[in-house]
C-alpha cells in the first residue's frame, strides 16, 4: 500500500489510522487498510462490506476532495456484543458530499446510497480544516446471512 499505517497509542489495538493518496489509488488503499485491520483483529467480514464502503468514500474524497486523506478504523462491540466497526474517511475540502440522484443508465454517483444502505449509520461532520465521512457497521449479522446463505451447485445436487 502506498499510505502508510500506524495504530494509535491511546487505544491499543482498537484503532487503526492510514495516510492514503489523494488519487486514483485512495479506493484500493482504502480497502488494503480496512482488509488488514480486520485480519489483524481476527474480524470476519464475508460481504466485504466494509471494504466496499471505506473504498466508496476514499473514492469520494479523492475526486470532489482535496487531499491529503486519512482513515481511521475504530473496532468496538456493537450493544449487542458483537463485533462492529466505525471507520472515518477525512479530507481537507469543507465541501460536503451531496448524494446525486444517479439516472439507471449512469456509471457513477450511487456511492453515497450504496453507503447508506449497507451502513448501520453513516453522515459527515465538519473539521476544523475539511470534513469527515464517516460510517459503522455491525459484522454479526453478515457473517450469520453469510453462512446461512445456500449455495446453487448444493441444491442442485440435492
Amino acid at each position: 500500500m502506498a499510505g502508510s499505517e500506524q495504530i494509535e497509542n491511546d487505544a491499543p489495538g482498537r484503532l487503526i489510522r492510514a495516510e492514503l493518496p489523494a488519487g486514483l489509488t485512495a479506493a484500493r488503499d482504502a480497502r488494503t487498510a480496512v482488509r488488514r485491520a480486520l485480519a489483524a483483529w481476527g474480524i470476519a467480514d464475508p460481504d466485504r462490506d466494509a471494504e466496499l464502503l471505506a473504498s466508496e468514500l476514499a473514492a469520494n474524497a479523492a475526486e470532489h476532495g482535496t487531499g491529503p486523506i486519512s482513515l481511521a478504523l475504530h473496532r468496538h462491540a456493537e450493544p449487542d456484543g458483537q463485533a462492529g466497526i466505525t471507520c472515518e474517511i477525512t479530507d481537507t475540502s469543507p465541501a460536503r458530499p451531496r448524494p446525486p440522484t444517479a439516472a439507471p443508465q449512469d456509471e457513477r454517483g450511487r456511492g453515497l446510497a450504496i453507503v447508506a444502505a449497507l451502513a448501520t449509520a453513516s453522515g459527515v461532520r465538519d473539521e476544523p480544516h475539511g470534513k469527515t465521512s464517516w460510517f459503522t457497521l455491525g459484522l454479526h449479522d453478515r457473517i450469520e446471512r453469510t453462512a446461512t446463505r445456500t449455495e446453487p451447485e448444493a441444491e442442485a445436487g440435492a
